[in-house]
């Protein structure tokens, strides 16, 4: 279930890759970086960083996957960068929709944003 915010951002990525793709019919942009849409009170964030996590990245036929939170992993709340404890003390205390991006290639967490 996309939310609405990331819905446009890959409605406006689409489209974006779109009109470069009439330039240069040969080049593709393509992310390795995939998201995983879920609640903060279902975010399974380990007790300190780094460490890993387990994550459905859909409701129904998706294998889990395990994601690594490294030392460059980055933490939001909105636009504001905030601290793993900090992320992890606002996961316990209320729920927001959170965004769990990582790496394809490596299963490394790039960031989490939890919506304001």
């Amino acid at each position: 279930m996309l939310n609405k915010i990331t819905f446009a951002l890959l409605l406006a990525t689409g489209l974006l890759s779109n009109a470069f793709a009439a330039d240069a019919p040969e080049s593709r942009t393509h992310s390795s970086e995939r998201p995983i849409e879920t609640s903060t009170l279902g975010l399974p964030l380990p007790r300190v960083a780094p460490g890993s996590m387990t994550l459905r990245p859909c409701e129904i036929g998706c294998a889990l996957v395990t994601v690594e939170i490294t030392s460059a992993s980055q933490f939001f709340v909105g636009r504001q960068a905030v601290s793993f404890a900090d992320l992890r003390a606002l996961t316990q205390r209320r729920s927001a929709n959170a965004t769990v991006f990582y790496d394809l290639n490596t299963n490394v967490v790039t960031r989490i944003v939890v919506s304001n």
